[in-house]
């Protein structure tokens, strides 16, 4: 049973995503303006959403990417999340974030950096996981954090980011992260797994909408950011459910059971069984596409509580003070 505030929650983001479907054009005729629009509606959640109070936002590079680093009073400058934001690799950016990192740098307790990466259809494929491997280098040379310091995570595309930058690492024999925190992670852009159905989209308040939009007008999900020539279904660069993540980091994914991407975390899940990658698993009844948007209902509270649990066991705490 979802709670009362996850109800209004619902029903609110219905209307938004309905909003945002009036507003879908196909990635071939996608005009600048309207492209703009999109994102501008987008990133409003960021400013109406809440905050937790005295959150601190600053802005840096990290290597020449703009990168908000947000922190609050209980923030410890010594444990550090590369966070990737979602969006389909088109959308969103660090300030349509803000209301959910406030309460994820406050709750899991640690210093939390998010890079405005390149976006398509502007940038496309590899400009993403340039610069989320770019990102991630710069925390480690320049700044000279310790990768033990440092967990990746990532909603949606961004969790799809932190999956695809961890094996470009490990291809490249880099020191790995601690541990990666992926919500609702978009593992398969290739819609191929068996919750991407009409009865779940018709389910899947924040996402479904779009997604009928893209059927109807027979494009694909990921032409935002891959052209369709370059589309390699095999690539674990693009397709992270195509990986090997032997002696990779531990993992935590959270997903709803009320959305497209269900099975892309359940199939992720059986490729780290496979892989014997350590990891922890939880569907969130009820829930709708990257719930931790919006931090009034429990339910967000409590799996940002479940990401902080997780967190302190690859990532101990310091006695260093803000």
């Amino acid at each position: 049973m979802v709670s009362k505030q996850a109800k209004k929650s619902i029903n609110r983001y219905k209307n938004f995503a309905f909003l945002l479907s009036a507003v879908y054009q196909s990635a071939h005729k996608a005009k600048k303006w309207r492209l703009n629009l999109f994102r501008s509606i987008i990133d409003l959640q960021g400013v109406i959403n809440p905050k937790v109070k005295d959150t601190k936002k600053e802005e840096i590079f990290l290597d020449g990417i703009r990168t908000l680093k947000i922190t609050t009073p209980k923030s410890d400058p010594e444990r550090i999340l590369l966070y990737f934001h979602g969006g389909g690799f088109s959308f969103c950016s660090p300030e349509s974030h803000y209301s959910l990192v406030s309460y994820l740098a406050d709750i899991t307790e640690m210093t939390v950096f998010v890079p405005d990466y390149r976006l398509g259809p502007e940038n496309k494929f590899p400009a993403q996981l340039e610069d989320g491997l770019k990102s991630y280098l710069f925390l480690l040379n320049d700044m000279q954090y310790s990768s033990s310091q440092i967990a990746i995570g990532g909603d949606s595309a961004g969790g799809n980011l932190a999956l695809t930058t961890l094996l470009k690492l490990k291809e490249k024999n880099y020191e790995l992260p601690a541990c990666l925190a992926l919500l609702s992670p978009w593992a398969d852009p290739t819609s191929s797994g068996n919750s991407y159905t009409i009865e779940m989209a018709n389910r899947d308040i924040l996402l479904g909408p779009t997604f009928k939009q893209i059927w109807k007008n027979n494009d694909n999900a990921y032409d935002f950011f891959i052209d369709e020539k370059d589309m390699d279904e095999s690539n674990p660069y693009i397709v992270p459910l195509k990986g090997d993540y032997r002696n990779c980091p531990p993992m935590l994914i959270q997903v709803g059971t009320e959305e497209l991407l269900l099975s892309d975390s359940q199939t992720l899940k059986e490729v780290l069984d496979r892989d014997e990658c350590i990891h922890e698993y939880y569907e969130w009844e009820g829930m709708y596409h990257v719930f931790h948007l919006d931090a009034r209902m429990p339910e967000t509270i409590e799996a940002f509580n479940q990401i902080g649990n997780f967190l302190k066991k690859y990532i101990k705490k310091s006695d260093a003070k803000l």
